[in-house]
């Protein structure tokens, strides 16, 4: 899929883009939503990019090419591995526990399965954009369309 923004911060490592809000926003969860004016309460979506070598400069209008299944990859990172931790952590304090004749076996693995899932979930939250950016899965930028208003105003003080 195939979307584009516009450039409102450049910092040296990462962009800002300002997006529309589009159908597929609930599903990819990569944006965050800001809020433009206190006044009006609008709001707009943007999305932290890799800046990788463009030539960008503030206002240009970006095309960002957004993988499909980034909802899957997403889901599995940040959700379903935690929960499965949960239960790797669950199943192996409760073995541990009956072979050592523990007193309260399930309970043991319950809190040891809380703190495998606490850990698994901040380490998916802390690390998913460089997953998916490994992944090949993270959103990027495949053309940049130069902002008119500078290209005239560079035009007219040549002129």
């Amino acid at each position: 899929m195939k979307e584009i923004g516009r450039i409102i911060e450049i910092e040296d490592n990462f962009v800002f883009v300002e997006l529309r809000r589009h159908c597929f926003c609930s599903k990819c969860w990569r944006c965050t939503e800001e809020r433009e004016d206190d006044d009006e309460g609008e709001s707009r979506q943007v999305l932290a990019l890799a800046r990788d070598g463009h030539d960008l400069e503030l206002y240009d209008r970006v095309e960002i090419e957004v993988s499909d299944n980034i909802f899957y990859v997403n889901l599995l990172i940040e959700y379903l591995m935690p929960i499965g931790d949960f239960f790797i952590g669950y199943l192996l304090v409760l073995y541990v526990s009956v072979y050592y004749n523990s007193p309260a076996p399930e309970l043991n693995g319950f809190w040891v399965g809380i703190i495998f899932f606490s850990i698994s979930f901040w380490l998916a939250q802390s690390f998913s954009n460089e997953i998916l950016i490994t992944w090949n899965q993270y959103p990027r930028i495949t053309r940049i369309i130069k902002n008119s208003f500078a290209e005239n105003k560079v035009a007219d003080s040549q002129i």
